[in-house]
């Protein structure tokens, strides 16, 4: 097969959750660029929807489909009946990417209980029920499927005050692994990528803090992410042809900040 159709998802059926978000809009954005039709999923029925829509509106550009939803990806249910939706109306489902991200910095001793439950949700929880729902799809189809969760490379390196974050993130990596290796006989990859401090991070960073300014330094290539940066890597993982003998993988998209000595 030629090089350049391997890294193509014409025709493919596409989902992202977390569209709105910086790193779902732009994944969505490479699946279309590359040939898909993308279903859209906004997390919540807000803002987030119309942040959805200006992403919609970038893909009709491309003369490609892209319908949107609203899933609370927080319930099971949701996530299992809003995909079975999409895939009936796209007419199947080859490749789901999830990004949701509910950031938190605070002291150990300081996090509520209701907070770690709702960092623990949103970016754990919520993971386990995509993939296990994109499973079920797949399975319906008698095809393969990829699936790719976006989490943090703070799974990987500690910092200060985002132990809850950071224990999520864990989490999911640790599920990539586990799903990756359970549904490899299936040809299913699961694959992840993990975030370093991306430019929409930076009011997640105070000014003038020693570990902000460290975090900016960190990274070997002197600069912040951007969104464009996970386009193409997302479309990788995605493909049928492109990365068939990688799964069960944390991909970071970091600059180099978790090589940092």
């Amino acid at each position: 097969m030629p090089l350049e159709h391997r890294f193509s998802l014409a025709g493919k059926k596409t989902m992202v959750i977390g569209a709105e978000t910086p790193a779902g809009g732009a994944i969505a954005r490479a699946y279309a660029e590359a040939g898909a039709d993308v279903a859209l999923c906004a997390l919540t029925a807000d803002d987030a929807v119309l942040k959805a829509r200006a992403v919609k509106r970038d893909i009709e550009a491309m003369g490609r489909t892209a319908t949107e939803y609203v899933m609370d990806v927080t319930l099971g249910k949701n996530v299992q009946v809003t995909t079975r939706q999409i895939a009936k109306e796209l007419g199947g489902l080859d490749a789901v990417a999830s990004a949701p991200d509910l950031f938190l910095a605070k002291p150990i001793e300081k996090i509520s209980d209701s907070e770690l439950q709702r960092v623990m949700q949103m970016n754990f929880t919520s993971q386990f029920f995509v993939v296990r729902t994109a499973v079920e799809e797949f399975r319906r189809a008698k095809a393969p499927g990829r699936i790719v969760l976006v989490t943090s490379v703070l799974h990987e390196r500690g910092m200060m005050n985002v132990s809850a974050y950071s224990a999520a993130a864990g989490a999911v990596a640790s599920l990539i692994r586990s799903a990756g290796h359970e549904l490899s006989h299936e040809n299913i990859t699961v694959n992840g990528i993990g975030l370093g401090w991306m430019d929409w991070m930076d009011d997640r960073l105070t000014p003038g803090d020693e570990n902000a300014d460290r975090a900016r330094r960190f990274p070997m290539l002197r600069r912040m992410g951007t969104a464009e940066d996970l386009g193409g890597l997302a479309v990788l993982l995605s493909a049928e042809e492109s990365a068939p003998y990688i799964t069960g993988q944390v991909l970071a998209v970091d600059g180099g900040l978790t090589q940092h000595q």
